[in-house]
């Protein structure tokens, strides 16, 4: 009973975190504070315009459509930049301006400057967003420890994905509008100071010419099936993220409550799988890793084409996120292997960019597709999106085996000169 008393009970981030190289850690806590300020804000950005700002529904999808372009070009010349001045100021200045920016539009500035502040913001947020998978692949040499760094990322992004909405809704409830664009304001400010905090000064002994980085990337046969392939995937999740609670609540009769109660399924699992499942995963090539999780991310909309009750709905979202949790650590590990040490922001740049085109294109084409030839045929269509996905995924291995047979295997351990 003594020895039972005596033994320290573990912490909540040694049991979300324990197993992670501890270089990967600083980066932890950028992440969790860009998604519960930021990415908080994107998931209230529509409602805070419709009831905060008087807007009508035709301009809140003007400003999707003309937010997402500008941030996934600002997604890749984050990375570039951060390839020339290191990863830490860039972080920086992106939590400061985010947050400067936030306080503009707390200020009510009109209905004309308000739209491109909101596009400002996509381009501002775009470094904290992107650079912490390009600082895992700087701070971890082995391959296994990286995806598992990964893992880590996408633990405390969710993590903060999960808090930051309920306690966004409790500041609108009780002082409004202002006293939410004033929280996430303030938690982009703390995001800054403790960037400064935990990030090293270090910069490489060495620095080398990085001009050519868009020459790499485009001629990099592999990689570019490779950000098809993502592309491809990015436009499966939007069917989950922005398609599936459409149409589960238009088209099949759920309450707005119940999609908000079967969306929490996403961050719980991530939160309490995520590392778990990459841990299991790792004995699995990514050749068949890869193209089996784009396909557990898209295959399971076909349920929906002969049930569509709750528990399918539940069902659907289960697969889903077992086939997200393998797909992100997975394709951004391959990138890091890819990439070579100069380039190594422009190419998580570069993957980070696909984001853009898959949020312009894939819930209109969608939504549209729904409009002229039924629901079924927008399950049909993502189906569809992920085997592309998933054989596009299989050519980037192939082409990159063949090139280099000694690709994927981890490397020794070697001294970090990260660029910080």
């Amino acid at each position: 009973m003594r020895e039972l008393v005596a033994r320290p009970v573990p912490s909540l981030v040694e049991s979300l975190f324990g197993g992670v190289d501890r270089h990967v850690l600083p980066v932890v806590p950028i992440t969790f504070l860009y998604n519960v300020a930021f990415s908080t804000f994107w998931v209230y950005v529509g409602v805070f315009a419709v009831e905060g700002l008087g807007w009508r529904t035709g301009e809140i999808g003007l400003l999707f459509l003309a937010t997402a372009p500008p941030a996934a070009v600002a997604n890749y010349l984050s990375g570039r930049i951060s390839d020339r001045v290191g990863r830490k100021r860039p972080i920086v200045a992106s939590f400061l301006a985010a947050a400067a920016i936030v306080v503009a539009l707390a200020l009510d500035p009109g209905r004309a400057a308000v739209f491109g502040l909101i596009v400002a913001l996509g381009v501002a947020g775009a470094p904290a967003y992107s650079l912490d998978r390009v600082l895992v692949a700087d701070l971890v040499a082995e391959a296994d420890a990286r995806e598992r760094g990964y893992a880590a990322v996408r633990v405390a992004g969710n993590l903060g994905a999960f808090a930051g909405p309920p306690l966004a809704a409790l500041l609108i409830a009780l002082g409004g509008w202002n006293a939410f664009l004033a929280a996430v304001a303030g938690v982009g400010m703390v995001g800054a100071a403790v960037t400064i905090a935990v990030l090293p000064d270090q910069m490489p002994t060495a620095r080398r010419e990085t001009r050519s980085g868009v020459r790499v990337v485009l001629r990099d046969r592999p990689f570019l099936l490779l950000l098809l392939s993502s592309l491809l995937a990015f436009a499966v999740y939007c069917g989950f993220e922005a398609v599936l609670p459409v149409i589960a609540v238009s088209s099949y009769g759920l309450a707005p409550a119940t999609w908000g109660l079967l969306v929490v399924i996403s961050p719980v699992l991530v939160v309490l799988f995520q590392l778990r499942l990459t841990r299991s995963a790792a004995r699995i090539s990514v050749g068949r890793r890869l193209p089996a999780s784009i396909l557990l991310m898209g295959l399971p909309f076909l349920v929906l084409l002969v049930d569509t009750g709750i528990p399918a709905i539940a069902a659907v979202i289960v697969v889903f996120v077992l086939g997200e949790m393998l797909w992100s650590p997975t394709s951004q590990t391959i990138t890091a292997e890819l990439a070579p040490e100069p380039a190594r922001g422009a190419y998580f740049g570069a993957l980070a960019a696909m984001t853009g085109p898959a949020w312009t294109l894939a819930p209109f084409a969608a939504l549209e597709l729904r409009a002229h030839s039924g629901v079924p045929a927008v399950w049909v269509m993502f189906a569809a999106i992920a085997v592309a996905g998933a054989l596009a995924g299989v050519a980037a291995i192939r082409s990159s085996e063949a090139g280099s047979a000694t690709r994927y295997e981890p490397v020794q351990r070697r001294k970090t000169t990260a660029v910080l």
